[in-house]
């Protein structure tokens, strides 16, 4: 019986936009900032601002400032409390399930991720996956495309290949295909929060491999 390739390989994950939708994180933060001044003025807002974000282009912490009647400078309090609420997130049945085959097979699995390290854990946790060792950008000091925190995993676990999975061209994918890695994008599901222009990139900006589903994860890398 041959031996599971994915036994000698090192699976590192992005998170926003890869291992869940970045678009229901920005929906759960409103709706925590919403509720909490729907309880300290008495009145509704999600409406309102549902509203004002669906006729165009709306700065949501100034609108809310404005129908609050708050001041200019309480936006930075509602921003922090958009930050460290405790989201409303999860994951897609078919990355739950490739995850646990992920982990079931894999040498090790890890997630690289940029954003603050306070932020970023606790959509970690809301996704069940606090068990996973998280490289953030804040820890470290280091954003990427530079390659600390992959050389640093190269460093923790020695293995006969590593991938990383992630959706961004400008960035994700650059460090570790100059390290050697195997690289994954995931196609934008159509509600990204950002879209990028691949065509302008460089080579070594792109992926070796895109996946719509994550049903086709284990056909490139088995």
């Amino acid at each position: 019986m041959m031996d599971d390739p994915l036994s000698q390989t090192v699976i590192v994950f992005d998170l926003d936009d890869t291992l869940y939708s970045e678009a229901s994180y920005l929906r759960s933060g409103m709706k925590y900032v919403c509720d909490r001044l729907a309880t300290l003025f008495q009145t509704p807002f999600q409406d309102r601002l549902d509203e004002a974000v669906a006729a165009g282009e709306v700065d949501w912490l100034d609108f809310l400032c404005h129908e609050a009647g708050l001041p200019v400078a309480a936006k930075e309090a509602l921003l922090w409390s958009y930050r460290l609420h405790p989201p409303s997130i999860g994951l897609s049945p078919s990355c739950a399930a490739m995850l646990s085959e992920v982990e079931r097979r894999a040498k090790a699995v890890a997630i690289v991720t940029d954003g603050r390290s306070l932020t970023q854990r606790l959509k970690v946790t809301a996704l069940g996956l606090s068990h996973i060792p998280l490289y953030i950008s804040e820890d470290y000091g280091s954003e990427k495309p530079d390659p600390l925190r992959f050389r640093l995993i190269e460093e923790r676990w020695s293995a006969d290949r590593y991938v990383y999975i992630g959706d961004n061209p400008r960035k994700d994918f650059q460090a570790c295909n100059k390290l050697g890695w195997w690289s994954v994008g995931v196609a934008n599901r159509g509600d990204n929060i950002h879209c990028y222009e691949v065509d302008s990139l460089p080579r070594n900006a792109l992926p070796q491999y895109w996946i719509a589903e994550w049903k086709e994860l284990f056909s490139i890398l088995c």
